[in-house]
């Protein structure tokens, strides 16, 4: 309980900080004004076209990145999986390529649309893989073999397009929290919800998957109707926040080991919503950087250490 209440206070300080600081500072009085009286004047203008939607940003795509990874490292009992590793992260870029440079789809649901199909497409592939190999290893190997394959197939894209939309895409790519308007949040919204309802009502099948697929036979339960059911969920998190934000690398594979290490346990009735809330923290901590500094580079920061740490501590890992 302390950590989750230690959790929310640190992300309330960071949400502040993201309304309060930036190319213009803003006292906190102001911005408690401007939240009252929206379109009132520069600083109300400044609150709710760019600093609400990039904290609502960074919000939705911690928790959903850090859910995501915490679901692929559980289902896949690998504690090095996660959305960019695996490649799903890849397989959503393709799709908002698709979208934004070969003019199958446009606008945001268009996008979202193409880079959720893109990511659920690669899930596919890596459970396919699993079936086939039973050393975790090989599976992560799949995943960027997948990736690099992906890579490829948007750098082709890229080198026989000169219009605008590769300008947009190469934006795109370099990842941001600030490309979100506020028309674009309830999308968002909606597709977040969607896929952690998708993942909520599996947490039992969460918790057994840990000790294998025929120890959760044994509970009972229909273990691929759950597994399809949090792959589906895993990817529509790492698609929409993809579409919406660009690649955003490492809080899907390092944050869920930082709640790990901060609650100690393995239940994930505790560790979902905990994972969650450490994603927020550390996205509102990135997005606090300037936009000079690719958000990217902030989280190698966090990431890198805690990928080092679990390749280290190797056996005492929690899967």
């Amino acid at each position: 309980m302390i950590g989750f209440i230690a959790l929310v206070i640190l992300i309330v300080l960071l949400c502040v900080a993201t309304l309060c600081f930036g190319a213009v500072n803003i006292p906190f009085s102001s911005v408690v004004q401007a939240l009252f009286s929206p379109g009132a004047d520069v600083s109300s203008n400044i609150l709710w076209n760019l600093r609400i939607p990039r904290m609502i940003a960074a919000i939705l795509a911690g928790a959903s990145l850090a859910v995501s990874g915490l679901s692929l490292q559980t289902v896949f009992r690998n504690p090095l999986a996660g959305p960019f590793v695996l490649g799903i992260s890849s397989g959503a870029s393709l799709g908002v390529a698709l979208a934004l440079l070969a003019g199958i789809g446009f606008g945001s649901v268009g996008v979202l649309g193409s880079a959720a199909l893109g990511a659920l497409l690669v899930t596919l592939v890596v459970m396919f893989a699993a079936t086939r190999f039973a050393q975790t290893g090989v599976l992560l190997i799949v995943g960027l073999l997948t990736g690099y394959f992906i890579d490829s197939i948007v750098s082709v894209l890229i080198a026989g397009n000169s219009s605008e939309s590769l300008r947009v895409y190469v934006a795109w790519g370099m990842g941001s929290f600030g490309r979100v308007t506020l028309g674009d949040v309830w999308i968002f919204v909606a597709a977040v919800l969607v896929g952690l309802v998708m993942i909520g009502v599996s947490l039992r099948y969460l918790n057994a998957a840990l000790l294998g697929d025929d120890f959760a036979h044994g509970l009972g339960l229909n273990v691929k109707r759950s597994k399809i059911c949090v792959l589906l969920g895993a990817s529509l998190l790492a698609g929409a926040t993809t579409a919406f934000c660009g690649p955003v690398a490492f809080i899907g594979i390092a944050v869920p080991h930082l709640a790990y290490l901060l609650f100690k346990t393995t239940n994930h009735r505790v560790l979902l919503p905990g994972a969650a809330l450490c994603g927020v923290a550390l996205a509102l901590l990135g997005g606090l950087f300037p936009a000079s500094v690719p958000l990217n580079a902030v989280l190698s920061l966090v990431g890198v250490p805690v990928i080092l740490w679990v390749l280290v501590r190797g056996s005492g890992s929690r899967i």
